[in-house]
């Protein structure tokens, strides 16, 4: 199964304009990864999993439902985090990333994921 993440994380990464992704759990163990050599997977964990917490506390407190995804945008680009089966999937991109395409392949690959976990 770890075989199938990876390639499943690979196939994020080859998009133009992707660093890197991974698969974290809840509890900031990494699942899997294909991130660029300079990104410590294990600090990415640990804000993932910051990240994470913020937001299921604040969609709850603002009776907003369910987290699903969240977006941080930035100078040099942009760190998108999606829920996939009680873990977090987060994609690393470049300014010049297109969104319509990740969010397409981000999807699909949270579905392909949902079903392996």
């Amino acid at each position: 199964m770890g075989e199938r993440i990876e390639d499943i994380l690979e196939s994020l990464k080859s998009i133009k304009g992707v660093h890197g992704a991974a698969l974290i759990e809840k509890f900031g163990l990494i699942r899997g990864s294909a991130l660029p050599g300079w990104v410590d997977p294990e600090a990415v964990a640990a804000m993932v999993t910051l990240i994470l917490k913020a937001s299921q506390r604040a969609t709850k407190e603002l009776e907003q439902g369910q987290f699903f995804m969240a977006t941080i945008e930035s100078a040099k680009g942009r760190i998108l985090f999606s829920e996939v089966g009680g873990n977090i999937l987060c994609i690393i991109t470049t300014v010049e990333a297109q969104l319509g395409i990740i969010n397409l392949k981000l999807s699909a690959a949270a579905d392909t994921l949902r079903r392996m976990l």
